[in-house]
């Protein structure tokens, strides 16, 4: 009886039109999952780590991939099968395409690779995106990290004042160590902070754009305004111009050193109608008459 063909992009878990990348991180994966070094005498984990490894060959390779998108099979190569020469401590023999299974073996266990003993574990990376809110004030995140030995629920502190590119470092949350080395450390690398609905920031400091009317901007007036603690008043001088800043010390993001904070600066803009009536025009007018001054004159 013929055997179906097996469908390496299912083995590994990727899409056909998956780039080298997905392949690599998917195979890295499993290799880390499947390999016999961590389930010794498991003849099943042996046979899928073999499986996995005959996939990984054929994908990695772009002349072998190739010619399994065309035919759904390759010609049969000595290794391919991911058998194992003496002492090779559980490695197959292949090569891969972009990398090699002694590179891919290297990043997965760590450079010393086959050499066993005391060893710390790997430092693991994982991504994560923030509210603009929780970068600021910070937070705490729940996350699975999968290590060589099981996978971990964890909830990380993310403290006040990360911004886009931050790493929070979690000591002792990263890969197991081996024959009881100590665990590496887990890095939370923040990826993105979504923007605010009216909060921007620059640097440690916070900035709101703040509408004010034409009568407030030139008789003055306090107004209440939003800060990332609660609601604040300020006062607005008379005669003040659209895009001055007023600042609310203390108000900003927090920094590097703790307790330290930066400041919110209010932006004015003022606001004026788009629709007035005739008498309200007529006083304008007068307005202009009474107190006639260019405000573009030495601009330019």
């Amino acid at each position: 009886m013929t055997m179906p063909p097996k469908d390496y992009y299912d083995i590994l878990g990727v899409q056909r039109g998956a780039s080298d990348d997905e392949i690599k991180r998917a195979y890295r994966g499993l290799a880390k999952k499947y390999h016999p070094d961590l389930h010794p005498g498991n003849k099943a984990m042996e046979a899928r780590f073999k499986e996995i490894n005959e996939a990984y060959a054929v994908l990695s390779d772009q002349k072998k991939r190739s010619d399994y998108d065309l035919t759904g099979s390759v010609p049969f190569e000595p290794g391919m099968g991911g058998s194992w020469p003496p002492g090779a401590g559980g490695r197959p023999d292949f090569e891969g395409g972009f990398g090699g299974f002694e590179d891919i073996f290297g990043e997965i266990f760590g450079a010393r690779g086959r050499r066993r003993g005391i060893q710390r574990g790997e430092d693991l990376d994982y991504t994560i995106e923030l509210d603009f809110m929780q970068a600021v004030k910070g937070t705490e995140v729940r996350l699975t990290v999968e290590r060589r030995d099981g996978s971990e629920r964890l909830t990380v502190k993310i403290p006040p004042g990360v911004n886009a590119g931050s790493r929070v470092r979690a000591a002792g949350k990263g890969d197991a160590g081996w024959e009881g080395g100590p665990n590496g450390d887990l890095y939370l690398i923040v990826k993105n902070i979504r923007p605010h609905a009216y909060f921007r920031r620059e640097g440690s400091d916070i900035y709101l754009d703040v509408p004010v009317t034409v009568k407030e901007a030139a008789l003055g007036a306090e107004v209440s305004v939003p800060t990332i603690d609660g609601g604040a008043t300020i006062k607005i001088p008379p005669g003040i111009q659209g895009g001055a800043r007023l600042r609310i010390k203390g108000k900003g993001a927090y920094g590097l050193h703790e307790h330290a904070r930066g400041d919110q600066y209010v932006v004015i803009n003022v606001a004026v109608p788009k629709k007035i009536d005739q008498r309200s025009r007529e006083l304008l007018e007068e307005f202009a008459r009474l107190n006639p001054y260019d405000p573009r004159k030495g601009l330019w």
